[in-house]
């Protein structure tokens, strides 16, 4: 797959800005550090608030030198160039300096490292992943190792130079400074009032009853403040750290600030515009990151394009990528240097390449020195004869693969041979490609630091190179592959009588699709003929396909029925029809996964659990097993969520995933349970990998699988821990040596697949929300139902269920009677509830509207091209209650438009547990 060229301008391109603002932006801008907010943050993966605190601590998660050293390879490569066809310079640091007057954010100096270590032995300082919230830099949190609640940080400065996902220490706050939850201010207040009378309540409820005294100039509750005890404190009472210590800490979210960075685990790199300087200082230039997370850089002005000095609007809608160099201690902007050009900012290209870019996903062709570790007879390569008398022979079973139909790398296979006695032998079988990605070389290498495929909506990009993927180790029909197999023998209740592990080869004898499979679960009595299928070889008829099929089928559904206590968390997924010459969307339709794929995933399951217990119960190897696990949630972000579902009639105990499960089963409206899995998604933990030997207490569980031991092992052409995974399982079937890194090596390489695998992801999604946004744009506005997750004081959030978006709805710019709006939320059990009062002119009136969670409303969605952050994005607008009831969005589906001559991208990466 080769590149586009990339990093020149388009020389008559003149800027022309599209229409849209956000409002906000120009706040941020001005440094406005202080935002206020009515609700506690609820963490969740859509703005980097998932929980970090298995990911565990560690010095250093690299096992090889995985930052790029060719930070200049643009500028070296002259790929980067003005419209004259220069080369950027090197930045030269000029002697100019930023004047004095210009206002900085002063952060503090980092403590030594061992007085770090000291404080997190006396808990006086915690240790911990950063999070950003995106959606408002100035929020950030932190995991408690020990599972409470988050530590929250509210502004820049005590951020101290850290990015996301940065590894650090935080020193916990005095409980005088941590803020206030907003529902318990006036309980807050009460205490403070009745500190001065020396009558400490002694429970909520004696706070509550003293809220009626309160004295009538208490500032009102919709300023959406995050106060501090001293802030509460209007009559100015001397509140000694006794009389605080009484008042209940549930009251107060825990702050922080940072004072040690352990790792940057950040790429230190951004999508971004380039603008002059605030003071117009003339050597230098101002980078402003899409990413609102990210300082914005001072740029040298001999690294900018040669005429950017004297035409800065020449660059308007330019997309840069910019390094981040060093971030002062002392200065209110980061430096940097420019990388390369992504071209227009709002087109489709640029807007992929940058989400590639911020997620630091390599995208480049693989090295020579990789490409050499591949087989030289490429097109002649065949299986070599010593491995014949080296693996199991099964090339003469009915073997077949099951795959999306535009899928190319073929990476399992499924077999199932009815025995005399009744019982079945099933057999899946995996692409050995451990064969070809042989340790300690540059290969190996290669993807040991891609760690995983990266699927876009209009392309993916390999792990490995594509004549592995496509290739020599894509289980293709009627050719001999070399493979990694799992054999049962199974009686009819699907319990395993017994179980072989071994290398093998197989010659898939057709290569099927969901859809072909579907056919016949769904038509278990129809002849089907050749036509029917795509070629079948190996001298196998249709007869034996259909049949095979259906005794998969038929086990796999006692197979599922077995896994009691297992939950699925399945969100809506998007699958674009898209223009094969321009890659424009077209129409859009939600990925539905059926009877087909849940066939192929129930063996995959069972493959990937009996690995890792075979791996687990051989002592040799044990120390070095990578495992899969998935802690159970945070207790009190769960308990959080359970309690406003509560509030809202949904009777949830959560005490186990069989108790999730069962819950969201019981739910049979679409809207509520599509926003309960929503809800319950947002609450639970990452699945990670680890090395088994580094676990504390060896506590290797799945809690989404409930299941204790459970690995990666199916899908080898696109993760790299099932690279692992396979080489252990040859040590243990004495084919091949155990893996040659140390436990901690191989739990470092762990979390950098965990790092990867989390990038990988929001790649994904970030990519079909562009698409959804361009789909939106070329259409214009429309409609649909919403499922209101959330309501604070001056804006919704709401969930379009039908396609797994989530949104915020401001109120402001609506025609409401405001002075009567009212947000009321008494306390942290209840959820909130906000009135708002409709203008209607003929006849004059008002109408009144009660907005709270799981209610369902009508919005308009637009798409806006952001000007001042250079994004595509997504709003919506609430409906006025009596207006017509409209889901347009269903004319972009793709089952409502006409047959067009397009092709289909289907994303596939549709795996249920690929998050766990």
């Amino acid at each position: 797959m080769s590149n586009p060229p990339r990093f020149h301008y388009n020389q008559n391109y003149r800027g022309n800005s599209r229409s849209g603002k956000n409002a906000s932006h120009q706040e941020q801008q001005t440094g406005n550090l202080h935002q206020n907010h009515s609700q506690p943050y609820i963490p969740g993966p859509q703005d980097g608030g998932f929980d970090t605190r298995a990911w565990g601590n560690y010095e250093n998660y690299y096992p090889m030198q995985t930052q790029n050293n060719n930070t200049n390879s643009y500028y070296n490569n002259n790929n980067v160039q003005s419209r004259a066809g220069n080369q950027y310079s090197r930045p030269n640091n000029p002697q100019r300096k930023q004047p004095s007057s210009t206002p900085v954010v002063s952060c503090d100096q980092y403590l030594s490292e061992e007085q770090v270590l000291k404080d997190i032995a006396t808990k006086k300082t915690i240790r911990g992943i950063l999070r950003i919230n995106a959606k408002q830099y100035t929020d950030a949190f932190i995991s408690d190792p020990e599972d409470g609640p988050d530590f929250y940080i509210d502004n820049v400065r005590e951020r101290n130079r850290a990015l996301n996902l940065d590894d650090v220490a935080a020193e916990i706050k005095p409980k005088r400074e941590w803020k206030v939850i907003p529902e318990y201010s006036a309980l807050v207040e009460n205490h403070i009032r009745a500190a001065r009378n020396g009558n400490i309540p002694a429970n909520d409820a004696q706070a509550k009853s003293m809220d009626n005294n309160q004295p009538q100039n208490s500032p009102t509750k919709r300023d959406n403040k995050r106060a501090t005890i001293n802030t509460l404190n209007q009559d100015n009472i001397t509140l000694t750290d006794a009389i605080i210590e009484q008042i209940p800490t549930e009251y107060f979210q825990r702050t922080v600030k940072v004072v040690f960075l352990f790792r940057r685990r950040h790429s230190m790199k951004a999508a971004g515009l380039l603008r002059k300087m605030p003071d117009n200082n003339p050597n230098y230039a101002l980078f402003s990151p899409m990413d609102s997370r990210i300082p914005r850089l001072m740029i040298p002005m001999n690294n900018c394009p040669p005429d950017f000095k004297d035409r800065p609007s020449d660059y308007e809608k330019s997309l840069f990528v910019a390094r981040i160099v060093d971030i002062p201690a002392d200065k209110k902007f980061a430096s940097g240097e420019l990388l390369e050009s992504l071209g227009d900012a709002d087109t489709l290209e640029a807007q992929s390449k940058a989400i590639l870019m911020e997620n630091d996903i390599r995208d480049e062709e693989f090295s020579n020195e990789v490409i050499k570790c591949l087989p030289l007879d490429q097109d002649k390569w065949s299986i070599p004869n010593e491995e014949f008398s080296k693996r199991l022979d099964l090339r003469n079973q009915c073997i077949f693969t099951i795959d999306p139909a535009t899928a190319r790398d073929l990476d399992d296979a499924l077999s199932c041979e009815r025995l005399e006695n009744g019982c079945y032998r099933i057999g899946v079988h995996i692409a050995d490609v451990s064969y070809f990605v042989q340790e300690q070389t540059p290969l190996d290498n290669e993807a040991a630091q891609r760690t995983t495929s990266v699927y876009l909506v209009e392309r993916v990009i390999p792990m490995l190179p594509r004549l592995l993927c496509d290739r020599l180790c894509s289980l293709n029909p009627n050719e001999d592959r070399l493979t990694y197999s799992v054999i049962w023998t199974m009686n009819e209740e699907g319990e395993i009588l017994d179980e072989q592990f071994a290398r093998s080869i197989i010659r898939s004898c057709v290569k099927l699709s969901y859809e072909h499979a579907q056919d016949i679960i769904e038509n278990p009595n129809k002849d089907f003929k050749a036509e029917d299928f795509p070629a079948i070889s190996n001298n196998f008829s249709v007869n034996d396909i259909t049949r095979t099929v259906s005794e998969l089928y038929g086990i796999s559904k006692i197979l599922r029925s077995k896994r009691t206590g297992a939950l699925t968390l399945n969100q809506p997924k998007l699958q674009y029809q898209i223009k094969t010459d321009s890659k424009m969307p077209m129409s859009f339709s939600v990925y539905q996964q059926k009877e087909s794929n849940r066939l192929v995933e129930e063996y995959m399951l069972l493959a990937n659990m009996q690995v890792a217990r075979k791996l687990c119960s051989t002592d040799r190897i044990h120390d070095k097993v990578i495992l899969r696990r998935h802690p159970a949630p945070n207790t009190t972000t769960l308990q959080n969520t359970i309690k406003m579902l509560t509030s809202s009639g949904v009777k949830l105990d959560g005490q186990s995933s069989n108790d999730i499960s069962k819950a969201v089963q019981s739910v049979q409206d679409e809207s509520a349970k599509k926003l309960l899995i929503h809800l319950l998604a947002k609450s639970m933990q990452l699945a990670i990998y680890c090395c088994a030997s580094c676990v504390p207490d060896s506590n290797y569980s799945h809690y989404a699988l409930n299941v204790n031991f459970y690995t990666h092992f199916t899908s080898p052409i696109r993760r790299y821990p099932d690279i692992l995974v396979h080489r252990l399982l040859g040590a243990v079937l004495d084919y091949n040596d155990n893996l040659y890194q140390t436990p901690g090596a191989l739990e470092q390489i762990a979390q950098l697949c965990n790092e990867k695998k989390m990038n990988a992801k929001t790649c994904s999604e970030r990519s079909a929300e562009l698409y959804l946004a361009v789909l939106i744009r070329e259409y214009g506005t429309i409609s649909d139902e919403a499922v209101i997750v959330g309501v604070k004081d001056e804006s919704l959030d709401v969930y379009l269920f039908r396609i797994g978006v989530a949104l915020r709805v401001g109120i402001n710019n609506l025609p409401l009677d405001h002075p009567r709006t009212s947000y009321k939320k008494i306390s942290n059990d209840q959820a909130g509830e906000l009135t708002i009062y409709w203008k209607q002119n003929e006849p004059p009136q008002t109408i009144k509207q009660v907005l709270k969670p799981f209610d369902t409303v009508n919005v308009d969605i637009m798409s806006e091209f952001d000007t001042n952050m250079k994004r595509l994005k997504l709003t919506a607008q609430l409906r006025h209650p009596n207006a017509e009831k409209l889901t347009t969005l269903a004319n972009l589906c793709t089952s409502t438009l006409p047959h067009l001559n397009i092709a289909v991208q289907q994303r596939q990466d549709f795996d249920p547990y690929a998050e766990y």
